[in-house]
């Protein structure tokens, strides 16, 4: 772990106060320490050893404070990083393993495919069997005082979820004409667990821009949940998996409709640009993934589509903040739809991972002002590319309003260029 890295951070930073206007946490508590620039002060205290030990926890507890939203670098004109700030101080006070044995659990389910196809199955019982209805009708996870669990349940879509696309999907797709290229398409853990019919979609659109679309079932997890929760080995043991499956597979692009996998996926070349043995693979895989909108706005549409709906769209902070990918969902939505752009789209919607279970308060708090922004535009389709906000804004139309559609961008894409049919097995 790096603490070079947070001691040149504070050293670099001017004190202008340009990432407290964006910052979630500190617009709502404005205390410093609820702020990017204080954290960056102390972290560059511990690092430097100026904070007694005794204070360890405190500098934990103020790095998981923090969303790693991101939007503080966007603002940041010196290039400060407190988003990325925030992870490396995780790791280095937890060692760059899970803090403790139930992270540590929960972190180990993404390390094995099957247990999250296994998931999906026991998430699609749980629907259509009926006790899904039930438990929300008879509210038992409250009343036995599982109030953690009952807001993670909350959080499932209450539509049916469709099986895993690793289960039922096709392996290739081949378009009807001579293809344009080959992409690989990177199954997201939460993707394939939950919004399957999301990444249905995303291939077949895929497909018909006239690509030849792999669908490899040794794709691991990308290593996002374990970064976050400070877990470095996890995330090198899953990132070398898939540099090791990825850099030698023949293909034009990486594709991903998950904005927490692309940022991750992109981030690789970075983590291992100093390892002899991984830097050159690691880039090979870096430099060509992509994100779906930021694909399908660089191939174009395959054909001109007109949305009989209005949309805006919330910008997933890892994808305006962490990849720079911010025009081209927007662009593919003016192309298409009556869009109507939301005032502080690029803010987060308080996912932010697990950000939502470990401080719910603040979450619901981030989420409530979200959604009086979404209802300002009046749209009816609410578009994001990332699983954790689908999530999110969909328990933000059920608690707060309006009622308003939240649909991947790939969701109504397909339906556009098929007469508003959703894509079936």
């Amino acid at each position: 772990m790096n603490l070079d890295r947070l001691i040149a951070d504070a050293e670099i930073c001017v004190r202008c106060g340009l990432c407290t206007s964006v910052c979630p946490t500190y617009n709502l508590f404005f205390e410093e320490i609820e702020g990017p620039r204080g954290r960056v002060m102390l972290y560059a205290d511990y690092a430097q050893g100026l904070v007694p030990e005794t204070e360890r926890e405190l500098v934990l507890e103020a790095a998981y404070e923090c969303l790693d939203c991101r939007a503080c670098q966007t603002v940041c004109p010196n290039g400060v990083k407190p988003g990325e700030a925030a992870l490396d101080a995780r790791a280095a006070l937890q060692g760059g393993r899970p803090k403790d044995r139930l992270t540590g659990l929960f972190l180990s389910f993404f390390y094995s495919p099957l247990l999250i196809d296994l998931a999906n199955l026991l998430l699609v019982f749980y629907q259509r069997s009926g006790l899904q209805r039930l438990m929300r009708r008879t509210r038992i996870l409250d009343r036995l005082g599982l109030k953690k669990i009952a807001f993670a349940e909350s959080l499932l879509p209450e539509k049916p979820v469709r099986l895993a696309l690793r289960l039922t999907g096709p392996k290739r797709l081949v378009p009807e004409s001579e293809p344009r290229g080959k992409v690989a398409f990177f199954l997201g853990c939460m993707m394939n667990l939950i919004f399957s019919d999301v990444s249905e979609a995303t291939v077949r659109v895929l497909k018909e821009a006239g690509f030849e679309v792999a669908i490899p079932r040794e794709t691991a997890c990308c290593g996002a949940p374990h970064i976050e929760e400070g877990d470095l080995l996890g995330f090198e043991r899953l990132a070398k998996k898939n540099i090791a499956f990825y850099a030698e597979l023949e293909a034009d692009y990486i594709v991903t409709d998950c904005a927490a996998c692309a940022a991750e996926l992109k981030k690789y070349a970075e983590h291992f640009k100093d390892d002899p043995e991984w830097a050159e693979r690691a880039e090979r895989v870096s430099s060509r993934v992509r994100l779906f909108s930021e694909f399908l706005d660089q191939v174009g549409l395959p054909k001109e589509v007109r949305f009989p709906f209005a949309t805006t769209h919330q910008h997933a902070c890892h994808a305006c903040h962490a990849q720079g990918v911010k025009e081209e969902p927007e662009r593919i939505l003016s192309f298409a739809t009556d869009y109507r752009p939301m005032e502080g789209n690029t803010d987060c919607c308080g996912s932010a991972g697990v950000y939502n279970l470990t401080h719910t308060e603040n979450s619901m708090k981030i989420l409530e002002k979200k959604m009086h922004a979404v209802a300002e535009t009046g749209a009816e389709v609410l578009t994001v590319e990332n699983p954790g906000c689908l999530l999110q804004l969909g328990l933000g139309t059920r608690t707060f309003g309006p009622e308003v559609e939240v649909r991947h961008l790939s969701q109504i894409v397909f339906e556009g260029l098929n007469d508003g049919e959703a894509p079936g097995r």
